[in-house]
């Protein structure tokens, strides 16, 4: 009787899968991975330049204020706000066109070159008085955070 492994041979010839060129999934995975790393990588980068940044300075600076805002340290906020503003209107302009400005052409100033805006002249009168003004008066924390509001979003 015959066998009928006998009349197998082996396959001879098959070459090996290349890796190049890519398949069009492959190549899909390839792009979309890049352009990911890629993101991430600008977000990182623009993320760390920002802390690095005076902007980020004064809003962590806003932050701990509006935090830690009570009665007993609103004359004292108030007081820190007034100087937080006068350093972003010298970092943002010059130093002569506002370091020197008191009082009611202070606020003026700041209600012209304030791009959101803000009524500086009719709410801004803490900011003039609080440094004069005696411990016992009371400073409204709603005007202390209009205050902290308008400065955020001068500093963004």
């Amino acid at each position: 009787m015959n066998d009928p492994l006998s009349e197998l041979y082996d396959i001879e010839g098959i070459d090996a899968i290349s890796w190049w060129p890519l398949a069009f999934g492959w190549l899909l995975v390839v792009v979309i991975s890049t352009i990911v790393v890629l993101f991430i990588f600008i977000y990182y980068y623009k993320r760390r330049l920002f802390k690095q940044s005076w902007q980020y300075g004064i809003l962590n600076q806003l932050s701990v204020m509006q935090r830690n805002l009570n009665e007993e340290n609103a004359q004292a906020s108030v007081t820190e706000l007034s100087e937080l503003i006068r350093r972003i209107g010298m970092h943002q302009y010059s130093r002569p066109e506002c370091a020197g400005l008191e009082g009611k052409t202070w606020l003026e100033w700041l209600r012209q070159h304030d791009p959101n805006q803000f009524d500086w002249e009719a709410k801004g009168k803490w900011l003039i008085e609080a440094p004069y003004a005696p411990n016992y008066r009371s400073i409204p924390k709603e005007d202390i955070l209009n205050f902290i509001k308008a400065i955020r979003a001068w500093v963004r």
